[in-house]
């Protein structure tokens, strides 16, 4: 069962939180505004323990494609799971890699 870390705030850099994976690797989900606001959602595999990172997913909130997926995702959320951080981990969570996190995100910003 993946392991999911706390949400970090940052009021200059925005919010994240990392998900140990069943695979064994870690993703860290990060909003660059953080709360409520639009701006940009990346998810990033963490490699070199933790040191570098490789990019896996990439969405501009604030543009067609990621508000309609955001909306999608908090549609009857409440709480956490309204923000954007929180729809996003709630929606990877319980991916058992990081293929299956690319498959699951391509397929939500495919509508």
């Amino acid at each position: 069962m993946p392991k999911i870390g706390p949400f970090v705030t940052d009021p200059k850099a925005g919010a994240y939180c990392q998900i140990h994976l069943d695979s064994g690797e870690k993703i860290i989900v990060n909003h660059d505004k953080g709360g409520f606001k639009g701006g940009r959602l990346t998810i990033e595999v963490s490699r070199l323990m933790g040191f570098s990172a490789e990019r896996i997913f990439a969405c501009n909130l604030d543009g067609p494609d990621g508000a309609a997926a955001l909306s999608r995702l908090t549609g009857r959320a409440q709480g956490v799971d309204a923000t954007p951080l929180g729809a996003f981990v709630k929606y990877v969570k319980d991916c058992g890699s990081v293929v299956e996190v690319k498959t699951r995100c391509a397929a939500l910003l495919a509508g």
